[in-house]
């Protein structure tokens, strides 16, 4: 998620700390109440609107413990999904019609029940409300055909809309029925269908009890969820190497010494990449408008060193042009295969002088309007790793005359500055990870799905706009010819190689380190069932997977 693609800082830890210390959690006299830790946002508001993606309880993690998904893709296998509240799903023969066969027997957390009704409403709602439209669903009606079956309608074929139909997650029509604005009301008693649901809150953490109606027998297995709250990695990892956390989805210095080391039996770690991450040059500004300065500033960059220096390897940096993904090898074009992404200063400078550019007396680029070429790049705070990482870079562009600044801001007022273009530079990919080339491309340079300055973009954040580009994508989402789909998905990596519409930098990873000593049932890259971070939707599939070791 883009929370976490871009994570770090330093800071003090909250008085959270010390709640997680106190936490027995799985240690204690046969308790089994997990501490987590996701995203570091410093104190919480009490929000549980599963709309608001920027909403601190979204950050941290447990929007999809309380409000479940339809069903879940997998971002390692493309095209896997697992069922959830929905255990089946049929498109039309055109891909403008697709019915979900609905689970039975579940329950609301207040004791209602669940129907066909809660999610035609919840499509109904999205359809009406762009603002929480965050996945760009085309859905234009859906209505219930009994209490265990939803028809949903779109204008064009929907194929490609899998994925986001299913991670859609459901809210309750008997409450949410009354709200006039969605997308800024305050959820503050959720109501959900989940394995665990609300029972003690603060703005430096909350706990979430076992929901004892859950719709799957004998789940969860575990007592409770504790979300702790820090301000940044720095304090959160403090806490995780003192053993006072069980799950996290944190960058740490030096995991194998810092982590692993404390107790290697019960200490480990997964991360699996889920989403390319890119440096998104912002098409609103004249000078990113040249191909040939996109292109020198990706032939400026040295990736091995970026994530050497600021991810110690533990996001491997983009090997090819394309963008793509390594679980994507087999849709990389012919000509592409074997291509890797290779720093070359003295072809970027020339290309920059090709795009007019000359080296003022410090060194620094001049365009032909009489400006100096300086590049702001844009991070949270909080995102000690990324921070490093843009000081590596802003040596390495040097090299090529390109001024470079670092902004930082909080966490959520960076999402919401990417959201409407209100950047200059910054990293971009996936919110909810790439469940195919397709979503990779779509969520990057999707014309159709932008949205001016200004008004919240959930994709194409960059504001790319070209009428070929979206030509491929909608060859693409068209049709479900694998080979029709592969000869669009060429005509993107041509695009994506030849023009750079955004610059890779490096595979954003599921963060996952976790504790053995109490709990079983982890994924892990033998048994990869989710991705395993305590953030997304899939953190749902490993709690109802989770049990306490048998003493």
């Amino acid at each position: 998620m883009l929370a976490r693609t871009l994570i770090g800082a330093t800071a003090l830890a909250l008085a959270a700390t010390t709640t997680a210390c106190s936490d027995k959690s799985s240690s204690s006299s046969g308790s089994t109440v997990l501490r987590i830790s996701g995203a570091p946002t410093g104190p919480m508001t009490r929000n549980f609107n599963p709309f608001v993606t920027t909403a601190s309880v979204n950050l941290v993690g447990g929007v999809s413990i309380i409000n479940e998904p339809l069903f879940i893709g997998n971002p390692l296998k493309v095209g896997q999904f697992t069922p959830w509240l929905a255990k089946s799903w049929d498109f039309s023969a055109d891909g403008k019609t697709l019915t979900l066969g609905l689970q039975s027997g579940v329950k609301w957390t207040d004791g209602q029940a669940f129907t066909a009704d809660d999610v035609a409403f919840t499509f109904n709602l999205i359809a009406k409300n762009p603002a929480i439209n965050t996945t760009g669903l085309a859905v234009t009606e859906a209505h219930a055909e009994g209490a265990d079956k939803v028809v949903l309608s779109f204008p064009v074929p929907a194929f490609t809309q899998l994925a986001f139909v299913g991670l859609t997650y459901i809210v309750p029509k008997h409450i949410w029925q009354s709200v006039q604005d969605p997308a800024t009301y305050t959820f503050e008693n959720p109501v959900g269908t989940g394995p665990f649901m609300l029972d003690t809150w603060s703005p430096q953490g909350y706990l979430l009890k076992k929901n004892p109606n859950y719709w799957q027998p004998g789940k969860p297995k575990i007592d409770g969820l504790r979300y702790v709250v820090y301000n940044s990695n720095v304090s959160a990892n403090l806490a995780l190497a003192q053993g006072e956390l069980d799950w996290a989805a944190n960058f740490v210095n030096n995991i194998d010494k810092e982590y692993v080391a404390k107790d290697p039996a019960n200490h480990h770690y997964w991360f699996p990449p889920i989403s390319p991450t890119f440096l998104g040059l912002n098409q609103t500004k004249p000078q990113y408008q040249n191909a040939d300065v996109r292109k020198a500033i990706s032939l400026a960059l040295d990736r091995k060193k970026l994530v050497e220096l600021a991810e110690q390897n533990e996001q491997p940096a983009a090997t090819t042009p394309t963008g793509l993904l390594p679980q994507h090898e087999q849709f990389i074009s012919a000509k592409y295969k074997g291509v890797e992404l290779k720093q070359d200063v003295e072809q970027a400078k020339a290309l920059m002088a090709k795009a007019g550019y000359k080296p003022g007396g410090d060194g620094i680029l001049v365009g032909p309007d009489g400006k100096r070429f300086t590049m702001t790049l844009l991070t949270s705070s909080a995102f000690t790793d990324i921070i490093t990482m843009y000081q590596v870079m802003t040596d390495q562009l040097k090299q090529i005359g390109i001024e470079v600044k670092v902004e930082t801001k909080a966490t959520a007022e960076l999402i919401g500055n990417i959201f409407t273009g209100d950047f200059d530079a910054t990293g971009v990919g996936p919110l909810t990870g790439a469940y195919s080339p397709f979503d990779v491309y779509q969520n990057l340079l999707a014309g159709y799905l932008t949205k001016p300055i200004g008004e919240p973009a959930f994709a194409d954040s960059i504001r790319w706009k070209d009428p070929k580009t979206d030509q491929l994508l909608m060859q693409y989402a068209s049709t479900q010819d694998p080979a029709a789909q592969q000869a669009a998905l060429d005509g993107l990596q041509d695009i994506m190689v030849e023009q750079v519409p955004a610059v890779p930098l490096f595979n954003f990873v599921a963060w996952s380190e976790y504790n053995t000593k109490n709990i079983t049932g982890w994924p892990d890259k033998d048994n990869p069932y989710a991705v395993g971070s305590p953030v997304g939707p899939g953190s749902v599939q490993v709690v109802v997977n989770l049990e306490p070791k048998t003493k």
